[in-house]
């Protein structure tokens, strides 16, 4: 009989350990497993403090200033210094760049020369710069003849016939004053004053060597024209302008080294557009 309970006790107790275990259940709903979470909380505490810890010290960057209200001001007047000096460089180039009156262009002359004229000019020239005179450039003379022709056109406007001494020549200038006295009007004579640019073309037309006694003397007819925009009854006006003149210069040994004007004529002077 003993040896039949102790069998049986054998083959119930695991059911009967089971029911004891869920009766425990049903009397205690939160069974205590304190120590367990207790240490789970612990650990994810400490794993979001680190966490914490460790994006304030490695991006501290990101951290709100104190001090916004002043920067933003010192932001704006940055901004206002730069757009400042931007709108001054802007308006600077843009009042450089765009002229306030609009120049109005000059056409070009072209003057065509006979060939056999042009080939004794040279010719001429060549003599002149071998026998005479060694330091001669035709390109130079006629730099100074254009210079000499602007100073005697603006002289005229100005009325100042005083200054004609030492440019043209004694009868030269009393032939020129008893001219623009008889044939040219007070309106004639303002206009026609030439700047050295004005001149357009300044073309040899003949050389002349002549000798009388021991001394020597050379002259050379030039022609110029000029172009120039002129105000007439506040109408601009193309005005054109031919002007012969001759340049007379003494080669007699120790004399004064220096052309004068010896014949001065304005052949045209008229108006070609308005």
């Amino acid at each position: 009989m003993l040896a039949s309970t102790k069998v049986f006790v054998r083959a119930c107790w695991p059911i009967a350990t089971r029911f004891a275990t869920l009766a425990g259940v049903e009397n205690n709903r939160y069974p205590i497993r304190s120590p367990e979470i207790l240490t789970c909380n612990i650990t994810c505490k400490r794993s979001i403090t680190s966490i914490h810890e460790e994006f304030t010290r490695n991006f501290r960057a990101f951290d709100p200033r104190r001090d916004l209200k002043n920067v933003s001001l010192h932001n704006s007047q940055r901004q206002g210094h730069f757009l400042k000096n931007l709108s001054r460089n802007f308006l600077f180039r843009h009042d450089k760049d765009i002229p306030k009156k609009r120049k109005k262009r000059i056409p070009k002359l072209i003057l065509l020369q006979n060939p056999f004229t042009w080939i004794m000019i040279k010719i001429d020239f060549c003599v002149l710069r071998r026998v005479w005179d060694p330091e001669f450039q035709e390109k130079e003379f006629k730099f100074g003849t254009r210079q000499a022709i602007s100073r005697v056109t603006q002289i005229i406007s100005q009325g100042q016939y005083g200054d004609l001494n030492g440019l043209l020549t004694k009868a030269a200038r009393s032939s020129l004053v008893r001219e623009l006295d008889r044939n040219w009007s007070e309106k004639q004579r303002s206009l026609i004053a030439l700047k050295r640019d004005d001149i357009q073309i300044s073309s040899p037309r003949k050389v002349y060597f002549i000798k009388i006694g021991d001394k020597r003397f050379c002259d050379i007819d030039m022609a110029f024209l000029a172009l120039k925009w002129a105000p007439i009854n506040s109408i601009e006006a193309l005005l054109f302008a031919e002007i012969f003149a001759r340049f007379h210069r003494e080669y007699t040994p120790h004399s004064i080294p220096e052309w004068t004007i010896a014949y001065f004529k304005v052949t045209r002077f008229e108006i070609l557009r308005r």
